[in-house]
């Protein structure tokens, strides 16, 4: 199977794009089937999944495997050391094979502030190079980085081409060329933060085996990376004199257009000095860096994140109990219980005039305090107090009520568990909590539409507007009408289709034999 070699930093995507070009198919399909084996494979840009099965196409005579084509032709760089450990090896697989709705997730792109351009971006400079030396065009990983908006090697800005970076369709792959990517006017020089994250990001796109450091190793480089500045008072940190210092590093103009000039720190920069229980996104570390290690490779300052111990470090066990006697300590635990009853639990309790009695077994007493404590937590919510036969009966006649409403609207969507869930008030907790309630749940199995009896549905209506208006439509303009694909009919509705055609052909059939036997009689 022919595929085209892989250029330098060269999109996955773009040697696909290039592929149909080169072999001349018209078809998206067709490029998905031959080099997949698989039609429904999404033309996805930053990180593609089932390159397992190209790799089993095309990869052997290449000499490519999925982890080359993953850690050198994809964005996957970017995003692997700042995410766990876990989840770097899952999203490698899930791009290695069938993927699935949560690849975007995993690499933790879907919650950060800035996502990605929304055009797929290139250097007129060096598509002009390219077409020197290759005779055609090609879409480089370093261009499609939101933030890192240069051309290291021109220092001039990227320009935006035509092609969307999430596209509308799921199959569409579109090559680099000059009807892309038009260009009449040479590019602006780039700005000085633009340099500084588009060469912090090559340096994290060549650097695909750097480790991924824990939460706990992050606190600490950052911890330390505060104390090099000057910026700490024990153990606090003064975010706000280290975010003057990025908006000082920092052109305006670049951090407007990523959306992070304001004056005060933004959370993601506190938090980020602080101990960290999330990822970040490669921009927001790539902006602090930029700021306080400017001169320091990415892939060094990875390796020393990733050097510093991974310990929880060791609490400092209770202040000796000193300077008080065991009568004074016996009575400050019994005050302590005394309002624990009252308050019902330790935060009301510190809530209700008990914050100093709090502090002083904490100095003092620590360790009983803490067990005291363990022991009275509330617990939330107050599901003990539903009468769940109740509701199960109330929620079952309301589901059979909706039933019947809808029973004669052929329009409605399809008809499925999840559809008579949104009907109900409050249908999270529900569905949460189907196995409390066995009336509906047995509604659901006997009532809930499946797949099939949604496709012959829709072909019902159609059938019946058209026997009302006098029409009879071939059974490709039914399949079409209904939006039905052959590869995706059921078999439920495959034969109620057959049956019917059937009976119009006999009815035609029996129409021309009484015509026939009226006109010979006559």
């Amino acid at each position: 199977m022919y595929f085209p070699m892989l250029h330098q930093d060269e999109l996955l995507y773009s040697a696909l794009a290039r592929c149909r070009v080169h072999l001349g198919l018209d078809s998206q399909k067709e490029l998905l089937r031959q080099h997949f084996s698989d039609s429904w494979v999404a033309a996805t840009t930053d990180l593609p999944n089932h390159l397992g099965k190209l790799v089993m196409n095309v990869g052997r005579p290449l000499g490519l495997d999925a982890a080359l084509l993953v850690r050198r032709h994809t964005l996957f760089p970017l995003y692997a050391p700042f995410i766990t450990l876990e989840r770097r090896n899952r999203l490698e697989a899930a791009m290695a094979g069938d993927g699935g709705p949560g690849t975007l997730g995993l690499s933790g792109i879907t919650t950060a502030k800035v996502k990605w351009p929304p055009w797929l971006r290139y250097c007129p400079n060096c598509l002009a190079e390219m077409h020197a030396q290759h005779g055609e065009y090609y879409w480089r990983r370093v261009w499609q980085v939101i933030g890192a908006n240069a051309c290291l090697e021109h220092l001039c800005r990227l320009l935006d081409s035509c092609v969307p970076f999430r596209r509308r369709s799921r199959y569409d792959f579109q090559a680099a060329s000059p009807w892309n990517c038009p260009h009449r006017e040479p590019p602006a020089p780039a700005d000085a933060s633009d340099l500084l994250i588009a060469r912090g990001v090559h340096q994290l796109l060549s650097s695909a085996d750097a480790p991924s450091p824990t939460f706990r190793q992050w606190s600490r480089f950052y911890h330390r990376l505060a104390i090099e500045q000057g910026a700490t008072t024990g153990h606090h940190v003064r975010v706000d004199m280290l975010w003057q210092r990025v908006l000082f590093s920092h052109s305006s103009h670049w951090l407007a257009s990523n959306g992070l000039l304001v004056s005060e720190a933004p959370c993601w920069f506190v938090a980020m000095f602080r101990q960290h229980r999330k990822s970040f996104s490669f921009l927001q570390h790539l902006t602090v860096w930029t700021c306080f290690r400017q001169g320091q490779d990415a892939e060094s300052l990875l390796v020393e994140a990733g050097r510093l111990p991974d310990e929880e470090k060791v609490k400092d066990g209770a202040a000796p109990v000193t300077g008080h006697t065991d009568w004074q300590l016996f009575q400050q635990r019994e005050k302590w219980l005394k309002a624990l009853g009252k308050a019902g639990g330790t935060k009301r309790a510190r809530e209700q005039g008990g914050q100093a009695l709090y502090f002083w077994l904490y100095r003092h007493d620590r360790q009983w305090l803490m067990v005291t404590n363990a022991g009275r937590k509330v617990e939330h919510g107050n599901h003990r107090q539903i009468d769940w036969a109740r509701r199960d009966r109330q929620l079952a006649k309301r589901l059979i009520r909706i039933e019947g409403e809808s029973r004669k609207n052929l329009s409605d969507p399809r008809q499925s568990q999840a559809w008579f869930l949104s009907q109900l008030p409050h249908s999270a907790s529900v569905e949460k909590n189907l196995h409390r309630l066995p009336l509906c749940r047995a509604f659901l199995v006997k009532y809930a539409e499946s797949l099939g009896e949604y496709q012959v549905r829709r072909l019902t209506k159609v059938l019946i507007n058209d026997a009302l208006a006098g029409r009879a439509r071939k059974k490709w303009e039914l399949e079409r009408l209904c939006g039905l694909q052959t590869s995706r009919t059921t078999e439920l509705a495959r034969r109620f289709l057959q049956s019917w055609m059937k009976h119009c052909e006999e009815d035609s059939f029996q129409g021309h034999t009484d015509r026939c036997e009226a006109t010979g009689h006559g």
